[in-house]
């Protein structure tokens, strides 16, 4: 009886850590298999995008609730058009006419420029990314803001899209993005914008993609509300040509 208590024991007892040890195996492969299918920006920004051109037009604008963004970006949407140009790395080209004047504004890598009729400057803005316009204001995702301007950190998967928190590198500046990248066509769905208290500020969304060329995507509707949520702009993207050839001489910054 004696013995065959013990043999009882000691099956239970190869049971039991024969049932250890396959939850530990099976905890560790759901492990690697999560931390494996964790996105990554790089996973989903594109570098196919080496120049691009088109027209900003205003499709509509209420002053009103733009001015509770701020007054200076109140100011942007009175230019009607204008005419970006983009090219690799991270340079943007702004230019716009209005009562018979024309504006520029230039950003070369970290060197903002503009030159209007009555004034020049030009301003080193290292380590203020958040002062830069470039392919993130324009809707797609992009490695070349993110090597160069921002660290993407994955935050969840919401409907298909992938979220990504964007801080702003080289700075300790706390200001910071929140981005839905759809992963089939690297558009910048929904962009959310908020201040150095966490607080949002601004939301942009991109609509409407079209493919310009095989793989390359970008939004043609551009809708800006303020942090209460009312519409307060819309712009359409429009003529947009994209690796076609980009004069360097448009960027030049003296």
């Amino acid at each position: 009886m004696r013995e065959e208590s013990y043999g009882e024991i000691k099956r239970m007892h190869r049971n039991l850590w024969t049932g250890i040890r396959a939850a530990l195996v099976a905890t560790l492969a759901l492990g690697t298999t999560a931390l494996a299918a964790t996105p990554t920006a790089d996973s989903v920004a594109t570098d196919q995008l080496k120049d691009m051109t088109g027209t900003l037009r205003v499709v509509k604008a209420d002053f009103a609730e733009l001015g509770k963004i701020s007054r200076e970006f109140r100011v942007t949407y009175r230019f009607k058009r204008m005419d970006v140009a983009y090219k690799f790395p991270n340079r943007t080209r702004l230019e716009t006419k209005a009562a018979g004047m024309t504006g520029i504004l230039i950003f070369n890598e970290n060197t903002r420029y503009y030159k209007l009729p009555i004034r020049t400057d030009r301003k080193d803005i290292t380590g203020q990314p958040g002062q830069k316009q470039g392919l993130l204001q324009l809707g797609v995702f992009s490695k070349d803001f993110l090597d160069a301007d921002y660290e993407a950190v994955y935050q969840k998967t919401d409907n298909g899209r992938l979220v990504f928190k964007l801080n702003q590198r080289g700075t300790d500046n706390k200001s910071h993005e929140v981005v839905w990248v759809n992963p089939k066509n690297h558009i910048i769905e929904k962009r959310q914008s908020f201040n150095g208290d966490n607080k949002l500020r601004m939301e942009t969304r991109y609509l409407s993609p079209q493919q310009v060329r095989p793989g390359i995507f970008v939004p043609t509707r551009i809708e800006i509300y303020n942090q209460n949520g009312k519409l307060g702009a819309v712009q359409a993207f429009e003529g947009v040509k994209v690796n076609l050839g980009v004069s360097d001489a448009l960027f030049e910054t003296k």
